[in-house]
């Protein structure tokens, strides 16, 4: 068995000057990598079943399912944090549309000559949908009950951990002698 895994995103250079705003960027990537590493690797370490079909590694699935329930929550706070207070404050289409509360607002949002107001709307108001808005339920609610409560899997992660081994390997490293 031969798996090739081409990443299919493309090299995102981070844009931002400001070292705790490309620290969170970071991490968040770090967490969305983690959970497509996880899934990864439990399909890498996967059985042929007599029937011929691939069983994942259960250990694996379900430390990449328990991460699913945790990481998203995370991931969405730093963008929270990162988008700042304006995300919650932000004046509706019809304030920025007025003739008189549209020019201040263009005014006073703009942050640099090469993003626009408009454009910094749009990523808030995304940010928003996805972490508190009507897609927080796919996003965050579906995370934490899709695949199973994150209990069942600690249960599963518990079971398989192989924690005697473990044991056995640290004694060993540590030249404590067998009981």
């Amino acid at each position: 068995l031969q798996i090739k895994v081409i990443h299919p995103k493309p090299l995102v250079v981070l844009k931002s000057r400001a070292s705790h705003i490309k620290d969170k960027l970071v991490e968040m990537a770090y967490l969305n990598e983690n959970i497509a590493g996880t899934s990864l690797a439990a399909s890498y370490m996967s059985t042929r079943t007599d029937a011929g079909n691939f069983q994942p590694n259960v250990l694996m699935a379900n430390i990449c399912k328990h991460n699913v329930t945790r990481f998203p929550y995370e991931i969405a706070r730093l963008a929270q944090d990162i988008a700042g207070g304006l995300m919650v404050t932000l004046p509706s289409d019809q304030d920025f549309e007025n003739k008189v509360t549209g020019p201040l607002l263009q005014k006073y949002l703009r942050v640099s000559p090469k993003a626009t107001v408009d454009n910094r709307r749009r990523i808030l108001r995304l940010i928003e949908n996805m972490t508190m808005g009507r897609n927080a339920v796919g996003y965050l609610t579906e995370s934490m009950h899709g695949a199973g409560s994150p209990q069942a899997q600690r249960v599963m992660i518990q079971r398989l951990m192989e924690l005697n081994d473990k044991q056995t390997y640290a004694k060993n490293l540590a030249g404590i002698q067998a009981d």
